[in-house]
């Protein structure tokens, strides 16, 4: 059996932080994360069953606190680690370890097709201190039951906005969007939208985001950054897809929206590390 062993190296907090993005809606606790040993980081690309809403992460082994300490030579491509309806109490095994001095997490894996490809995959994952081991066995953390997404399709047909509109938000303005649009939100969060538009005023195009419904609340969010484009969007969310998109959101925000074709929200957190998509409501 294939081994790939990586030890602590220090504060895992940024670990269970990331792998908390994505519990909710957006996972229904189920995660593909790919293991990068070339790279060195961790990746996630995950999407809700309508696919309405896809989030891509990655976190670097170093700042989640790992190093590799034990690797097959041969090993060249990522190893898909599934974790398979039990993402909260995969975070839950995690945080058994966190104030452990020194621990392990080794995975195993071997070769097997998802998707018509041939791909490494997890086949069980094992975390061990001087005082604890735990093993996720393979029914837990296999890939077989889930569809990966590809860098390709995602970084050429997801995250994708012709003729960006863009502006960056810093965390405060982020909160006031939440706030204000929490006073009159309806119960039903599928009958809960808010609105990104732009219009121009004194020779300024600035984004705003506003309650389509009710008129509860308007908000000018401040200048896009290209001036030059003569396109106005109108494009209607859900309000609950975008609190789950921002709701790890401690710097600033881009928001960004195809001029052309606004058919979804664009959302990366500073340092591109996070990038969520949220599809347009059609109404």
């Amino acid at each position: 059996m294939n081994k790939l062993v990586l030890s602590k190296t220090g504060d895992i907090a940024n670990f269970i932080e990331w792998l908390e993005r994505f519990k909710g809606d957006i996972s229904k606790d189920s995660l593909i994360i790919e293991i990068d040993t070339d790279m060195q980081k961790l990746i996630s690309k995950t999407f809700s069953d309508d696919k309405g809403l896809v989030r891509y992460s990655e976190i670097s082994f170093k700042d989640a606190g790992f190093e590799i300490t034990k690797k097959a030579d041969d090993l060249k491509n990522r190893i898909l680690l599934g974790i398979f309806l039990i993402l909260p109490k995969f975070i839950y095994v995690v945080k058994s370890f966190e104030t452990a001095e020194q621990f392990t997490m080794t995975i195993e894996y071997d070769m097997m097709q998802v998707a018509g490809a041939n791909q490494w995959c997890a086949t069980a994952v094992t975390f061990k201190s001087k005082s604890l081991k735990m093993k996720i066995p393979g029914s837990s953390v296999n890939a077989l039951e889930m569809t990966p997404l590809s860098d390709d399709v995602f970084n050429t047909k997801v995250w994708n906005a012709p003729d960006p509109i863009k502006i960056t938000v810093s965390p405060e303005t982020l909160k006031n969007m939440v706030s204000f649009s929490d006073i009159f939100a309806k119960t039903n969060k599928m009958t809960n939208y808010m609105e990104f538009y732009t219009k121009s005023e004194d020779g300024v195009k600035n984004m705003y985001v506003r309650d389509p419904d009710q008129d509860s609340y308007d908000y000018n969010l401040g200048p896009i950054e290209d001036q030059t484009i003569q396109n106005d969007i109108i494009i209607p969310i859900y309000r609950e897809r975008f609190l789950l998109t921002v709701n790890k959101a401690f710097d600033e925000t881009t928001i960004i929206i195809s001029s052309t074709n606004a058919n979804r929200v664009l959302i990366e957190l500073k340092g591109g590390n996070t990038k969520t998509i949220i599809a347009k409501v059609n109404r």
